[in-house]
């Protein structure tokens, strides 16, 4: 084990010095200038979307300071009735309608104090007031995890404020419940919009280049081309990826193939998708009926739930799969049988249902318009490493 990879590989946090800065689609602007601007403009409401774990929260830092975010998830407002009570909860505020502030003047003899009290309507004042005098920005990460009608309040509620300088950013995904944000016709002509895209394959490098430079380790442009590819677009398992090496119980002389390998078995050990696999495999009930298996090409059998897992596991790894991808990688493990067309999409729809029963950890992918989404590049890196 070596511990001076923890210092420069952060996968869970602000990662320093392998923070890589990107250019906004095809502009000449970094996301980083597109943010600064949104936030600069009074009256509207940042609305960032991007696939998970691309490093949307990691810009936020970046660009307001922690000290001045206050991050939040959609998962925080579940059980909360009151918005305005949960913010102010989170950052510390009393929310009682009447709040004193005691003001010291200081002079070489003497110390005057004085009491000032100011009375709100109610908690969204207090809260508004607060982070208008503080410079704070609230920042709503995974909102999708929030329920319809949650969205629709809180979108709600923030078009409301923003006018007054409240400033917000809602963090989301594409393809999920943008509908409260994105096609709020009350929020028309209020909202920025920043889209995140996937990140490409030499945005991904820089990291290793950045992080092994630190290190002063040289590496094959080969091998960094290798970690970026198993990365699938996302530079949290990038950092994940190097972070273990440098943490694998074993002394580790050269960096090949095998030890990138072995560190992306490793990255998986802590991963909480083992649960989440063992329900997507056992499909819906049965009831008392033995499921159909057939014969793999690697002598295996499985039934059709743990072969669209695994068709959505094989090489290439990527973000979207199209019905007609994902038959062909079906019909490919199959030998000498046919899956009907049929099957599949009916298999896919049973798999959305369960996902949209059970809490978000396990809505890992959408299948949506003869699309498979993946909404958790970690659970799609999990199924390609981890045996099941």
């Amino acid at each position: 084990m070596d511990k001076r990879y923890a210092k420069v590989f952060k996968p869970g946090a602000y990662p320093d010095l392998t923070y890589v800065t990107r250019m906004s689609g095809e502009t000449k602007y970094t996301y980083e200038d597109r943010l600064k601007q949104s936030l600069s403009i009074d009256g509207y409401l940042t609305y960032i979307v991007g696939p998970s774990k691309t490093g949307k929260t990691v810009l936020c830092e970046n660009v307001i300071g922690k000290e001045k975010m206050v991050p939040m998830s959609g998962n925080d407002f579940a059980k909360e009735n009151d918005f305005w009570a949960a913010v102010g909860k989170k950052v510390g505020l009393s929310m009682n309608a009447e709040v004193s502030r005691r003001n010291a003047d200081f002079s070489e003899s003497e110390e005057r104090s004085t009491e000032v009290r100011k009375n709100y309507l109610g908690n969204k004042d207090i809260v508004i007031d607060h982070f208008t005098e503080s410079g704070k920005v609230l920042v709503l990460d995974d909102f999708h995890y929030a329920s319809d009608k949650i969205q629709y309040d809180i979108a709600c509620q923030l078009k409301e404020v923003i006018r007054l300088g409240f400033k917000a950013i809602v963090i989301s995904l594409p393809y999920r419940s943008d509908d409260a944000i994105r096609l709020n016709p009350d929020l028309t002509g209020r909202i920025s919009i920043i889209e995140i895209e996937p990140w490409k394959q030499r945005e991904l490098e820089e990291i290793a280049r950045k992080g092994f430079c630190e290190l002063g380790i040289e590496l094959e442009a080969r091998l960094i081309e290798r970690m970026a590819l198993e990365s699938i677009n996302s530079p949290q398992l990038m950092q994940s990826i190097c972070l273990n090496i440098g943490l694998l119980p074993f002394d580790v002389e050269e960096i090949t193939d095998e030890v990138i390998m072995e560190s992306c078995r490793f990255t998986c050990n802590n991963f909480p998708y083992s649960d989440v696999v063992r329900v997507l495999k056992s499909g819906p009930p049965t009831r008392g009926q033995k499921r159909l298996t057939y014969e793999l090409q690697d002598g295996s059998r499985r039934d059709i739930y743990s072969i669209i897992l695994k068709a959505i596991a094989d090489n290439p790894p990527r973000v979207e799969i199209s019905f007609e991808h994902i038959s062909k990688r079906v019909q490919k493990n199959v030998k000498n049988q046919k899956i009907t067309a049929k099957k599949i999409r009916d298999t896919l729809k049973n798999l959305q249902k369960i996902m949209d029963e059970q809490i978000p950890l396990y809505q890992v992918f959408e299948w949506k318009d003869d699309m498979i989404h993946i909404l958790d590049a970690l659970f799609l890196f999990y199924i390609r490493w981890m045996p099941f």
